[in-house]
């Protein structure tokens, strides 16, 4: 057990944290405004309480927690050895690629949250953690109407209500938990008429804002968990229970009608299926393909879009040309397999398994229901769901991973355990103070986290700069440094063909192929360059035909 000072300095770093990870953006420092800086406060923070937990100590652990410590420590184990069996760049793997950020670092943050908010084990931490999310929507709404009114003060590169996510997918997902779990808390009768109103009020402006989006995700988590949730309150309705067969199997037909419609299948068909699903097959099989590739260690991680073209298959190259590429399986299960391999996805789905079976022993001795767990067990389901046909974008990932350590928690801790006694409330005079050597850890830990995610949102806005210089050598000098990714290298090299700069051209190209062999860009490059020998134009030939096998657009062999 973790001694309680730490746990409820944690609990109250926790309830911070959610929301500023979403609503953290730097648009006039970085050149990825929306995923650096939502890393650099998720890893400070984790690393303070990996520092917390460390100076609490642990006595006489639960069966539950060696299960869930263990599962994490070879989730994040794994991860390691796949960086060094793998031939995938190391800081790459380490930082993720740019416009992701979902490398180790990354999941090991993620995975110390998810231990931190399991190990709170206080009830009125994990209804507060609900309310945060439902409170950190309430202004993302009102930034998402303003972008919807066309008076966004910040220009960004895409003019959409994507609030502070950065991708109108995102932003749909979010405001699909967001609205859940407010209208799941909007049916507490404990709460006021007017509190009721205004949740239920939030939720259909959120709706309407994930309507004009035109994304299908944030009504889909919505309904699938709003269908949770009224299974649980059937559960709890004594005049009820007969039914919750029958709504199983209406729930498993919903579900048949749903799957039929991603096949244009089926009464649903026109209001589910979209082209961008198509695409999201050929992303999922790509991503299968490569868990397949190499099953055990997986291909490194967040390598996913190294390997796209060669394991996409023919007919993904010519569904609309060979240029569409992407960087990412856009499905949590699938990245996490081709980046670590299957032992990485079981030790993940151990973690899930975990809090599933916590939040089916809570439904199974309850007696009346409970709106605020109902709220996070329901959003967590949607959670799961948005992750099989979307991207781990950390401002929504991280209230998956808060909500999967709360159902762990919370379910020791709303346990009635007769033989133990209860904890001795603390009043405000008898507050037990957190141990200044703790403290003095936590301010440490937090300093380490924030050092290692600094790296890379130091390395963006160097090169931020440099393209405001419109220097190719400076751009390509900005994307030398430590932290710094592919993409940064090939908008120099780009910078450095639109200004006809051959030796530079071949130069950032050498570079480029030095850091990152599989990089499809420069191996087009050295096959058309002028400069480039005729050995070299023939290798260039032969790797792009590997990287890219059905693709027949590149420039035959000379």
């Amino acid at each position: 057990m973790i001694e309680l000072s730490v746990r409820r300095r944690i609990g109250t770093l926790l309830l911070f944290l959610g929301p500023i990870t979403t609503f953290a953006v730097s648009p006039f420092y970085n050149f990825d405004p929306i995923n650096l800086v939502k890393l650099l406060f998720v890893t400070s923070f984790a690393f303070a309480f990996l520092a917390l937990l460390i100076s609490g100590g642990f006595h006489r652990p639960f069966r539950s927690e060696r299960l869930l410590l263990t599962a994490s420590a070879g989730f994040v184990i794994w991860m390691l050895v796949a960086l060094f069996a793998s031939d995938a760049p190391i800081n790459q793997q380490i930082w993720g690629v740019f416009g992701r950020s979902t490398g180790i670092l990354t999941y090991t943050s993620l995975v110390i949250v998810l231990i931190a908010t399991a190990l709170v084990f206080d009830v009125r931490f994990y209804r507060k953690l609900v309310d945060a999310l439902v409170l950190t929507s309430v202004p993302m709404t009102g930034y998402a109407l303003v972008q919807i009114a066309g008076r966004d003060p910040i220009s960004w590169s895409q003019m959409a209500p994507f609030a502070t996510l950065g991708n109108i997918n995102f932003s749909s997902a979010f405001f699909g938990l967001a609205a859940l779990c407010a209208v799941t808390l909007g049916v507490d009768r404990e709460n006021s008429l007017l509190l009721r109103g205004a949740l239920f009020l939030l939720a259909v402006v959120q709706m309407l804002i994930v309507l004009e989006t035109g994304s299908i995700q944030g009504f889909m988590i919505f309904i699938a968990g709003l269908g949770v949730g009224v299974f649980v309150w059937i559960r709890t309705a004594p005049k009820l229970r007969n039914l919750q067969l029958p709504y199983l199997a209406l729930g498993v037909v919903g579900t048949g009608f749903v799957v039929a419609a991603l096949f244009n299948m089926g009464p649903l068909a026109r209001f589910v299926f979209q082209d961008t699903i198509l695409f999201r097959f050929d992303y999922w099989y790509a991503g299968w393909m490569m868990t397949l590739r190499n099953p055990i260690l997986g291909l490194g991680m967040d390598s996913y879009g190294d390997w796209y073209r060669e394991l996409r298959g023919e007919v993904a190259t010519l569904r609309t040309g060979p240029d569409r590429i992407t960087n990412t399986a856009h499905n949590i299960y699938l990245d996490i397999s081709a980046s670590g391999g299957f032992p990485l996805l079981i030790f993940y789905m151990v973690i899930i398994g975990l809090a599933l079976g916590a939040a089916i022993r809570v439904i199974r001795r309850q007696t009346e229901f409970n709106p605020y767990f109902t709220a996070m067990f329901s959003a967590w389901v949607a959670y799961l769901i948005q992750a099989g046909v979307s991207i781990n974008q950390v401002g929504v990932g991280i209230w998956g991973w808060l909500f999967t350590g709360a159902l762990i928690g919370y379910e020791k801790a709303s346990r009635q355990e007769p033989s133990k006694k209860p904890e001795k409330p603390v009043s405000r005079q008898s507050h037990v103070q957190l141990p200044a050597s703790a403290a003095l850890l936590g301010i440490f830990g937090f300093g380490f986290g924030f050092t290692l995610a600094f790296i890379p949102l130091n390395a963006d806005a160097k090169f931020r700069t440099s393209l405001q210089s419109g220097v190719a050598r400076d751009q390509f000098v900005a994307a030398q440094a430590l932290g710094s990714a592919a993409y940064h290298m090939e908008l120099s090299l780009d910078s450095a063909i639109k200004a006809g700069d051959e030796t530079l051209t071949g130069e950032i190209t050498d570079e480029l192929l030095k850091r990152y062999p599989r990089d499809f860009m420069a191996w087009r490059v050295r096959q058309v360059l002028t400069t480039s020998t005729p050995e070299r134009r023939k290798e260039a030939s032969q790797r792009l035909r590997e990287l890219d096998p059905f693709n027949t657009t590149t420039v035959p062999v000379p």
